[in-house]
């Protein structure tokens, strides 16, 4: 949703953010690359409005303003709290632990797994079957997706994160993989390489 043509830029954790946000939002959390990806994915001449936790509004503002993202036009006062009464405005993600996509996989649902890493990340070991789509060029290659449910994952979940928010902006039907490609492992889930 782009209130008024602003972007609507959700700093808070991946974990909060998949359990409620403003529908339409974009999550790119303080607590990981943040500078690098709101440069990758958003435009400086977007108007940006912030959704953090309370008293973070400002850090978010200063980390945009140093790599010449200077169009905040405000923040949403308490964070998510005004929106508790709205439902209809607030929008969640499913985390999906590894077992559970395995099982989903085994069963031949119908879904397209998304790992977002860059291509020598997927190479050096990847969940069968998966699409990789570098979260950077995601939104410009999401029409080829389709429209069976997604699943997308990156290194440990950050990224997909954002890949899930940019998504289900778009309305697609998106889960997010819990632990990303090191949480698929550490379950002794099977990864393939490239040479497999």
């Amino acid at each position: 949703m782009r209130g008024g043509g602003a972007r609507v830029l959700d700093v808070r954790e991946p974990a909060e953010f998949a359990g409620a946000h403003l529908s339409g939002s974009i999550n790119i959390g303080l607590g990981g690359k943040y500078a690098t990806w709101c440069g990758t994915l958003l435009k400086p001449e977007e108007d940006i409005v912030i959704i953090a936790e309370p008293g973070r509004e400002i850090e978010a503002a200063t980390r945009l303003g140093r790599i010449g993202y200077d169009r905040v036009v405000g923040y949403l006062e308490g964070g998510m709290q005004p929106l508790e009464s709205r439902a209809e405005l607030v929008g969640r993600i499913e985390r999906i632990a590894p077992a559970n996509l395995s099982e989903q996989l085994e069963a031949g649902e119908a879904l397209t797994v998304v790992d977002v890493r860059a291509q020598p990340e997927w190479e050096a070991g990847q969940v069968e079957g998966s699409v990789n789509i570098p979260l950077g060029l995601l939104e410009e290659r999401a029409d080829e997706l389709g429209d069976d449910p997604v699943v997308v994952l990156c290194q440990s979940g950050y990224r997909s994160s954002i890949a899930a928010s940019l998504l289900a902006a778009r309305g697609l039907r998106v889960s997010d993989l819990v632990g990303g490609i090191a949480g698929w492992q550490a379950a002794r889930l099977p990864a393939l390489t490239s040479e497999s």
